[in-house]
């Protein structure tokens, strides 16, 4: 555990949001995702250390706030030690952390996005027969919001029967997630046809500042900062591994080699079944490239946006290969960032896809075992 040693000055660290929640006194440091609940004194020494300050001189400062029984300068080191492990406080005597080096780099949009990023990485899922039992007993008191909404009273005027011909909506009609695939493999050509079309470079622009390139799914600024990262376990002509998808050179770049099913299983808490897919994309969003054209933290929203485009087209890509395509947002973000090698902040994992060939016999496989209980909606039905 880190501490504070003798009398080595200590400084708040940059990347502090304070808040209440249920009648404690919370503070996060967004850069190192650690959370913890600050006394009074705790808050009013965080308060003073916006510059360097030594042990010595808060138990100074602070002694009347101290139990007269008590060493001010013993329960002052005690209190900046224990800051010092939740990196609240950083000593001047040690490195800065890496989380907080490169949390440096959001300065423009951060503490919104900064804060959002780090709470909404690394959530604890927990198991499918707990989860539902939990949803089950919330249904009782708090039911299930309305799928649609409709506005009361307002006039409602019929539009023209849909135009449902034509291989676009063929294809836009069969994309579904698929959770069982057979052991066939699926063909590189397929494979190298899903990259360049989902995430391929297919034209530059010359601007004053540089090349910029164009994709098939939109993207502000044309600033594309979804990386794409290919695990491959069965797909003919490639080796199974774990690849970074050059975009512009239509290539992969070995990462490492070997059949990762067991890596993936963690990688996707509670939904090991996409395991068995015969390849998976990792997407990652490299943030520099929003925060050079925008400084305002809303511009974080555009990169999520634009990871679903990328997954949407993917999808759609693979269900017009017939491949059995799905997504999956349920992930254990620290396990993926470490096996691709990246830091979770400046770049990090947004959404997985994946596919494999589909099982026989069925149109789709929607569950691990058996089917699912589909109605069409009637307004569609005569298509």
């Amino acid at each position: 555990m880190a501490r504070a040693r003798r009398d080595v000055p200590v400084r708040r660290s940059a990347h502090l949001v304070c808040h209440w929640r249920l009648g404690a006194f919370v503070v996060q440091n967004y850069a190192t995702g650690i959370s913890g609940t600050a006394s009074s004194l705790a808050q009013a020494l965080l308060n003073e250390c916006s510059d360097w300050r030594s042990p010595g001189e808060l138990a100074v400062k602070f002694a009347d706030l101290i139990p007269g029984e008590l060493s001010a300068v013993r329960a002052i080191r005690a209190l900046v030690d224990r800051l010092v492990a939740l990196t609240f406080l950083q000593t001047a005597d040690a490195p800065p952390n890496r989380s907080e080096i490169a949390m440096r780099t959001w300065d423009r949009w951060n503490p919104a996005a900064g804060f959002f990023h780090s709470s909404t990485k690394n959530v604890r899922f927990l198991p499918n027969a707990t989860a539902n039992l939990i949803l089950k007993r919330q249904a009782r008191g708090w039911p299930m919001p309305t799928a649609v909404k409709r506005l009361r009273g307002a006039p409602r005027i019929p539009l023209p029967t849909p135009n449902f011909s034509g291989e676009i909506p063929a294809v836009l009609l069969r994309r579904r997630t698929w959770r069982r695939f057979s052991r066939a493999a699926v063909k590189d050509a397929d494979l190298s046809t899903v990259l360049a079309l989902t995430a391929g470079v297919q034209q530059w622009i010359r601007t004053a500042t540089g090349d910029v390139p164009l994709k098939t799914s939109p993207s502000g600024g044309a600033r594309h900062p979804i990386e794409c990262y290919v695990c491959v376990r069965n797909v003919t002509g490639v080796r199974p591994g774990l690849y970074h998808y050059a975009a512009d050179a239509h290539a992969l770049e070995k990462i490492r080699g070997g059949d990762l099913q067991d890596r993936l299983r963690v990688w996707m808490p509670h939904s090991g079944y996409f395991a068995k897919a015969a390849f998976l994309i990792v997407l990652t969003a490299v943030f520099e490239r929003q925060l050079w054209r925008y400084p305002y933290a809303r511009a974080y929203r555009a990169t999520l946006a634009e990871a679903g485009h990328v997954c949407q087209t993917f999808c759609l890509t693979a269900t017009w290969l017939g491949l059995a395509p799905f997504c999956l947002m349920g992930l254990a973000d620290d396990e993926i960032e470490r096996d691709l090698g990246i830091d979770g902040i400046t770049e990090s994992v947004l959404y997985v896809a994946g596919a494999g060939s589909k099982p026989r016999g069925v149109e789709w496989a929607p569950t691990t075992r058996g089917t699912l209980d589909v109605r069409s909606n009637p307004v569609f039905r005569k298509r």
